[in-house]
């Protein structure tokens, strides 16, 4: 997944179209933290994968299909990533403090979709929400506003 996410910012250093391959590079840096959260414990449940896909339509104005084959291709690199600090230090190049949050909420909506929050998928958000550096408060706000939107 990382090596994905490095060939990616290497189109963006050696295109004219920065604009374009911006847009994709965070959509798939998104979902690549959300599968993460989704899969730490090597399952991938329908509810999980159905919140996923919801979460990048909503956030990027994709269409299923597209969400899909960006929610697959993160699921086949979920294997190669080696370290969160590198993935993490591109969020911290690209995303404002607001899409940061954003993110972080994300990963709670998907924590919370099966109705059960792992003690792994707790710690991966604690985990990801200090590498990015966004504030204990923003974190804990998010945690109770995604626990607030669930469906039960």
């Amino acid at each position: 997944m990382l090596q994905q996410i490095r060939k990616l910012f290497k189109q963006i250093g050696s295109s004219a179209d920065v604009e374009t391959h911006s847009a994709v590079d965070m959509r798939m840096i998104s979902a690549a933290l959300l599968v993460e959260v989704a899969t730490v414990d090597q399952e991938l449940e329908q509810r999980e994968r159905d919140t996923l896909t919801q979460l990048l339509r909503q956030h990027y104005a994709l269409d299923a299909d597209s969400a899909n084959v960006i929610i697959d291709e993160a699921i086949a690199k979920r294997d190669q990533s080696t370290s969160l600090f590198e993935f993490t230090q591109a969020v911290n190049d690209q995303f404002s403090e607001r899409d940061k949050y954003l993110l972080v909420l994300q990963m709670w909506q998907v924590a919370f979709s099966d109705n059960v929050i792992e003690a792994f998928e707790e710690y991966l958000i604690r985990r990801v929400s200090e590498l990015i550096y966004l504030p204990h408060g923003l974190f804990t706000k998010a945690r109770a506003e995604a626990r607030d939107m669930r469906k039960d």
